[in-house]
């Protein structure tokens, strides 16, 4: 498809925030360190320039694999940053997907343009790339968000789980005073008992469109 355009235009990029739950408590997030300018040596989320031909979660999704090696996650869209001057090579629109997952099963390599990618705590990340720890914070709030008003870890366990392995998650994101994950979601009908005593399933609503979800974590 040929395109022409009299005039600037801003030029759009697709990043993927991949968490999942450290082994001493609280959450991890995915990094790789970048390995080119602007920003060498500097650690950021993992993702590139959307294609032309693209669509946008293909493109979170083929960037992820391209800088860590991993595959096969459910993305699911967060939201858009677009500050004028945050980054210095032009004006740029980034589309930010996310998901929670296990992750313990996850040894994420760096390829691509990324020196390296590994697992670093949420709270307290190295040194960022771009207005990256400003997204690191807005991913923090989206998803405590979440957890206070519907439930979060879906993807965690895919299927049957007991009921407290929710609470604790929860309970981590939250504090200890946090409000009951399992009643508040028997409540709104995003879970259903499973066979066992204590034990839950999923039953989150589809999809609504494309690029909105309702519960993305």
């Amino acid at each position: 498809m040929a395109h022409t355009y009299p005039y600037p235009r801003p030029t759009v990029t697709v990043d993927a925030a991949v968490l999942r739950p450290g082994d001493g408590g609280g959450l991890e997030i995915l990094l790789i360190e970048r390995g080119h300018e602007p920003f060498a040596g500097r650690h950021a989320l993992p993702g590139g320039f959307l294609e032309m031909e693209e669509e946008p979660a293909t493109g979170a999704a083929r960037e992820l694999q391209e800088e860590t090696g991993l595959a096969g996650l459910d993305l699911a869209p967060l939201f858009a940053a677009g500050r004028t001057g945050r980054d210095p090579r032009a004006r740029c629109i980034t589309l930010v997907y996310g998901t929670l997952v296990d992750g313990r099963s996850l040894h994420p390599e760096g390829g691509d343009d990324a020196r390296q990618a590994g697992w670093f705590p949420c709270e307290s990340p190295p040194a960022m790339a771009f207005d990256h720890a400003d997204l690191l914070r807005e991913i923090g709030r989206h998803l405590r968000w979440q957890a206070r008003t519907a439930l979060v870890g879906r993807r965690i366990w895919p299927a049957a789980f007991p009921g407290e392995a929710l609470e604790e998650l929860h309970r981590s994101l939250l504090g200890p005073t946090a409000e009951p994950a399992v009643a508040r979601g028997l409540r709104l009908g995003l879970l259903q008992p499973a066979e066992g005593p204590g034990t839950f399933r999923f039953a989150p609503p589809p999809p609504a469109l494309p690029d909105w979800q309702e519960l993305v974590w």
